[in-house]
């Protein structure tokens, strides 16, 4: 296989990126972005490799019976949306598969994609980069597909509706004070990205100015065209960043209005949301998310938990409920700052936050405090769980162990890690957080069997 190949191809499924497959024999595969699975494509081949390829739609030749008309003009700029040309019903279809085929080895069910609420208009927060397009024009939106380029897009449609608005404002600032973008190649201008935040529950908005310099220049006026606008922003901030980094927040923030949070609920539970904060994207299917996690522990009020990667203790809080006792373990400092006042935001006494690495705190907890846990709960970023920390827990031996996933592939090499350690998996639940897009949250229940 060639670059530039022009061939015919039938797509037969859909890879864990979003991309359409179309296997060529056994050994060989082409990687098609945009298509649907059935989709007759005529495609021409823009990477070619040993045992794959990858391809570009230049006809539809016969569309599947699942492909629709994608919602968003950007489409074919955007990577964002990687499955909004196939039907929502089929996308949960999709996104189970994806959980099955990397959980290949486990032989019971996997249950069907629980739906999201919403599948637009879900997101609760947006962060906009700046910078000019070539005629000079201040640009604010995405980023094209694996690019820095900017693309202008002032109302995502899975975004929440007053993102547009806010982000109109501070582009007319930007133009009528002759304030500069940051450009990433010269290191030179001022505004990087705006983050705002909604919560969905309260009705607060939160507007952050990250920027390449420690102040921006007529701020005040800018805060004063903000809240004037709007009269459900609670804070705005200003996040400084000098490096020259991908890194987009800076290590702290100034306030110049409010106190420098918003808050949300997710179930009973009041979270403060500062602009360094974790918090779930999709607010109204968090709150199914934690539901099922709290299902799977089937608490009974007297277990003890450890919830590790705790973070701002969004899960522990909700745990807490049903508990006895709940001990959060995180190792950044300022998240362990924040899940202690969430505690004391809801009047939670159960719920106990320790700050350092897992692997050393949770030994210290069992040796010289005596703790020990009947559930451990854990929320690991995408690389997933650090192996020291999974054979601390296999040395713990709790009675049930579940895991939130945020990526089938490091979930599935720390099943089969557990597995082999005498884990058993139980249930597994696929989630869906992201609509039309290709990522899928998973819950999965394992006991200890040995």
């Amino acid at each position: 296989m060639k670059t530039n190949t022009v061939l015919n191809l039938k797509i037969s499924g859909i890879g864990i990126d979003g991309d359409g497959i179309a296997e060529i024999n056994p050994n060989f595969s082409v990687y098609v972005p945009g298509a649907a699975e059935g989709d007759t494509l005529k495609v021409r081949i823009t990477e070619a490799h040993k045992t794959y390829a990858r391809a570009e739609i230049l006809k539809i030749l016969s569309p599947s019976k699942s492909r629709v008309k994608p919602f968003c003009k950007l489409s074919d700029l955007c990577g964002g949306c990687q499955l909004q040309h196939i039907d929502y019903n089929h996308q949960l279809i999709l996104k189970q598969r994806i959980v099955k085929q990397c959980l290949d080895f486990f032989d019971g069910e996997i249950f069907k994609t629980l739906p999201s609420e919403n599948v637009f208009r879900y997101r609760n927060k947006a962060l906009i980069p700046f910078s000019k397009d070539k005629s000079g024009k201040i640009t604010a939106g995405i980023y094209a597909k694996n690019s820095h380029e900017i693309i202008n897009c002032t109302d995502c449609p899975t975004v929440f509706e007053e993102a547009d608005k806010i982000l109109q404002t501070v582009v007319l600032h930007l133009e009528k004070y002759g304030i500069e973008p940051y450009d990433e190649k010269t290191l030179s201008g001022v505004l990087r990205h705006v983050l705002i935040r909604k919560g969905f529950f309260t009705d607060e908005l939160m507007v952050s100015l990250i920027i390449n310099a420690e102040k921006l220049p007529q701020e005040n006026e800018l805060l004063n065209s903000l809240v004037q606008k709007f009269s459900n922003i609670k804070t705005v901030c200003i996040t400084p960043n000098l490096q020259n980094t991908n890194v987009i927040n800076g290590k702290s923030y100034r306030i110049i209005y409010g106190e420098g949070f918003i808050t949300d609920f997710i179930g009973k539970i009041k979270y403060k949301i500062s602009p360094l904060s974790f918090f779930q994207i999709n607010s109204f299917q968090t709150v199914r998310l934690y539901e099922k996690v709290l299902d799977f522990a089937a608490l009974t009020g007297q277990e003890t938990v450890f919830d590790l990667y705790c973070g701002v203790g969004t899960i522990s809080l909700f745990l807490a409920q049903k508990a006895k006792k709940v001990y959060g373990v995180e190792i950044v400092p300022q998240a362990i700052e924040n899940a202690k006042e969430n505690a004391a935001l809801n009047g939670i006494s159960n719920a106990e936050f320790f700050c350092g690495n897992t692997e050393d705190v949770i030994p210290d907890m069992v040796e010289n405090k005596g703790v020990t846990a009947d559930v451990v709960v854990v929320d690991p970023p995408r690389k997933g769980c650090d192996k020291k920390l999974l054979e601390t827990i296999i040395k713990l031996k709790p009675k049930k162990f579940v895991y939130v996933s945020c990526n089938p592939v490091s979930l599935s090499r720390d099943c089969k890690f557990l597995t082999s350690n005498g884990f058993k998996i139980e249930k597994v639940q696929p989630v869906d957080m992201f609509p039309h897009t290709a990522h899928v949250e998973t819950v999965c229940l394992l006991t200890f069997s040995s």
